[in-house]
């Protein structure tokens, strides 16, 4: 078994430039003292905007079907019910054994 939680993070070692590590500001970017050089941080791509309409629509109602693809009932439906739980399952195993 492996307490990956006792481990204290791996912070990365600052690259290095002639022979020495380059010096690393409050930004994150990397100067050689020697040469000069420099390498930029690099962030975090930002995460998309929210889409600008509600979805669904909120003056569009969603289509109603009486019954499941089955054939069957909403709510009456043996495969469906066996699909939902396989669903739950999975996501469950998903969200408690994540590698």
């Amino acid at each position: 078994m492996q307490d990956y939680w006792n481990d204290p993070p791996d912070y990365p070692e600052a690259p290095e430039c002639c022979e020495e590590e380059m010096e690393v500001n409050d930004d994150g970017d990397c100067k050689c003292l020697k040469c000069g050089a420099v390498i930029e941080a690099q962030w975090d791509i930002e995460p998309p905007e929210e889409p600008s309409e509600p979805w669904p629509p909120e003056n569009e109602a969603p289509p109603e079907s009486e019954n499941c693809p089955h054939g069957e009932k909403w709510g009456d439906c043996g495969a469906c019910d066996h699909e939902g739980d396989l669903a739950f399952d999975a996501a469950r195993e998903r969200r408690l054994f994540r590698a």
